[in-house]
């Protein structure tokens, strides 16, 4: 996914990990365009707020008559021969009925779930040691009479067909997936008349084609009590037609519009904090310095740390970090010509260990304050400077990159002041006047991407576009590390 294809809503996510699962998620949908839902039992789910894709029904009869008479049907197309069209219509004659003012609310149970997945939201479910990645997402909209006929474009397929699950009709879709990294590469389309729906169901590559169908087969909606209004609620044809988004990701800027900090250079942040009395408010009365930034090629300086668990298998015997296996890939068209790898390179990876140290210049003590750090690839190039993704940067030859190792540019992976507050634990947790604390970040990245590094230090971790905080307090070089 190029960087103008980024601005799709994103999940609520702790905030500790909201960047790095922003990023992980425009990563998968370069592929699913997919976003999962909220949180179970805890949101109530808006189907307006629903981000992919999936049919609804427009049938004005019951459901007992759907099971006696097919009047509305699901069917999948060949456009090409990696492309599919999926899309709903109607027996010719059969009474069209508009979509009614008011549905039923739903809730989704599962009669099956694959051995070792739990529940993370009320629509996602995922293996617990990889709670963000992969697993099973669930996702709607609404059709109206006018969106029959109209289909919902695949591209990349490898494997289709009409399937039928239990009582409900459905298409079953896998797509390439040159790198089983837990991304999204299944789905089925399941359809739902008696509900005014129909499911789009996203599974993982740890999820088996027989898991997907068998959860498919009996996954079951329950009604509720509640009724909500469907004006205005997301149909199948804006799905299929999306209204465009006028909104630039604003990725590149002048160089007289950033100021590029140094590390010693003190910084002043707006961060978020709570006073002594509970109640949460923005400061910018603190400072911040990267007191030091350190490249190294093994893991020592953090032992003892919690670390994260890949980092533990990214060491070789010796102690060092092991190459990133890259490969590079020439893109197709999806219709009638397949993603394909052209070439492979290995690098070093190299981790970057900084220091930083969060200052409270105001005369009242600050509690829970929010800190962040991100590492951002941007290039300064002609004038300006220009975030860019390394894997999605196209070169001599091929489109974008894949890698195997644990290199990732974005929000900081490891940090060592854990506050339990909150949802993510990136919290400072008190502040006297004056006072100051130091905190430890650190990442493992490709040394290919070093010279093009940059420490974002503003709370709102501007990953792929800069940000009016990044702006207003620049950001840090990481050029003085040789």
């Amino acid at each position: 996914m190029r960087l103008d294809g980024l601005k799709n809503d994103l999940p609520e996510t702790p905030d500790f990990i909201h960047n790095m699962i922003q990023e992980e998620v425009a990563r998968q949908t370069k592929i699913t365009n997919m976003v999962p839902m909220k949180k179970r039992h805890k949101y109530k789910w808006k189907m307006g707020h629903a981000a992919a894709v999936a049919l609804i029904c427009i049938m004005g009869t019951s459901a007992a008559a759907y099971a006696g008479t097919k009047l509305y049907y699901m069917y999948l197309e060949h456009r090409g021969e990696y492309s599919v069209a999926t899309g709903i219509n109607v027996d010719e004659g059969a009474k069209k009925t508009k979509l009614p003012k008011e549905i039923k609310d739903i809730e989704i149970s599962a009669g099956y779930i694959p051995e070792g997945m739990e529940w993370m939201d009320d629509y996602k479910l995922s293996y617990s040691d990889t709670p963000y990645l992969g697993g099973i997402s669930i996702s709607s909209v609404l059709i109206d009479q006018d969106d029959l006929g109209k289909t919902w474009i695949d591209k990349g397929v490898i494997e289709s067909e009409e399937l039928t699950f239990g009582e409900h009709e459905g298409v079953y879709v896998k797509l390439l997936d040159l790198k089983q990294d837990k991304s999204f590469d299944k789905r089925i389309y399941l359809f739902y008349p008696e509900e005014y729906r129909v499911f789009t169901i996203y599974f993982g590559d740890d999820v088996t084609k027989e898991d997907a169908i068998k959860f498919a087969e009996n996954m079951t909606i329950t009604e509720k009590e509640d009724l909500i209004e469907t004006k205005g609620l997301q149909t199948w044809s804006d799905m299929v037609n999306p209204v465009a988004d006028t909104g630039e990701i604003r990725n590149k800027v002048a160089e007289d519009q950033i100021t590029i900090n140094g590390i010693g250079d003190t910084m002043a942040l707006e961060a978020m904090y709570e006073d002594t009395e509970g109640n949460t408010d923005i400061s910018d009365g603190i400072s911040v310095c990267a007191d030091s930034i350190q490249v190294l090629d093994n893991l020592s300086v953090l032992e003892g740390a919690d670390i994260p668990e890949e980092w533990k298998t990214a060491v070789t015997s010796d102690g060092k970090l092991k190459q990133n296996h890259l490969s590079y890939v020439k893109s197709g068209d999806g219709e009638n010509t397949l993603d394909k790898v052209v070439d492979e390179a290995a690098v070093n990876q190299k981790l970057v260990y900084a220091q930083v140290t969060y200052t409270n210049n105001t005369d009242a003590e600050m509690r829970n304050i929010l800190y962040h750090g991100s590492l951002v690839t941007i290039k300064h190039e002609n004038g300006s400077y220009r975030i860019y993704l390394p894997s999605e940067e196209p070169g001599d030859g091929y489109d974008y990159y894949m890698e195997d190792g644990v290199a990732k540019t974005g929000s900081m992976t490891y940090c060592s002041a854990v506050e339990d507050y909150g949802n993510g634990g990136n919290y400072i947790g008190a502040l006297a006047p004056g006072e100051s604390v130091q905190v430890v970040m650190a990442w493992i990245v490709d040394e290919t991407d070093l010279d093009n590094l940059y420490l974002n230090l503003n709370s709102d971790g501007g990953i792929i576009e800069f940000t009016d905080s990044m702006l207003k307090g620049g950001v840090i070089s990481l050029s003085a590390h040789k």
